[in-house]
């Protein structure tokens, strides 16, 4: 029987871990988390298996590979995605408070993968919101429809606060930043809709930081953040935006 004293979430707030997010989220404490607000890898960006295959910067963003570092467990096939996502899902609800969130982002061809595994992790899924990039920002498609949005599944472990006051669209119009500090980055402004779910001093999640996006949106509205992200350049530049934020005493940076 292991004598090491249990971690507190305090330990862990106010930090990111260069490490896999699984490895972290597995270390912390039950019921500790307000909101999971999290962007993934897809593994998607094609219709077959040689084309996941790609690098994100090569799938994504063809016009400008190479200038973005690319990220890890990006080239999953649908079915060891899923279970991917059940894994780290599942302990995200372990560590979620009961009436607390999961906002997780995903894109047309994971949606339904998704949703199966938010549901078999244990969340109640409640919807999808809708990120529309705006029209500037759609990659037009001949003879079909442009991809012009991405999507958010939203859930929670248990029922709903019935206190909340908040009220949010469910669709964000917002234009991808520029110029961008990460190869798939999201709009600052709705993220900082995103963590108005939660009154101020909760502690938000996010196991995919990327370049710090959802924790400086988080730290920004007076919450506590834990971040992982395993690119080391990505954690670089997450560690800037948030440097102020993140305690001298911290040996995470």
């Amino acid at each position: 029987m292991s004598n090491k004293a249990p971690q507190r979430v305090a330990d862990f707030q106010n930090r990111i871990f260069r490490e896999d997010a699984l490895s972290v989220v597995r270390r912390l404490p039950d019921q500790s988390i307000d909101l999971v607000f999290t962007d993934p890898p897809y593994s998607s960006g094609g219709l077959h298996s040689s084309s996941r295959a790609r690098p994100p910067s090569e799938k994504y963003i063809n016009s400008s590979a190479g200038t973005y570092p690319d990220f890890s467990h990006d080239n999953k096939d649908q079915r060891s995605w899923t279970f991917w996502c059940m894994t780290w899902l599942a302990e995200a609800f372990r560590v979620t408070k009961p009436g607390g969130y999961l906002v997780c982002f995903v894109d047309w061809r994971q949606l339904p993968s998704l949703t199966d595994a938010v549901q078999g992790a244990g969340f109640i899924w409640h919807g999808v919101a809708v990120w529309d990039k705006t029209p500037g920002c759609a990659r037009p498609r001949r003879g079909g429809f442009s991809a012009q949005a991405e999507y958010m599944v939203w859930a929670s472990r248990g029922s709903l606060p019935k206190d909340s006051s908040t009220f949010l669209p469910g669709v964000f119009n917002e234009r991808v930043p520029r110029p961008k500090q990460h190869l798939t980055q999201k709009p600052d402004e709705l993220a900082r809709q995103v963590v108005r779910l939660v009154p101020p001093g909760s502690t938000v999640l996010d196991p995919f930081a990327g370049s710090g996006t959802f924790l400086k949106a988080a730290s920004d509205a007076g919450h506590l953040w834990i971040g992982c992200e395993l690119e080391p350049a990505y954690a670089d530049i997450a560690e800037t935006r948030l440097r102020l934020h993140i305690p001298a005493e911290s040996n995470e940076i």
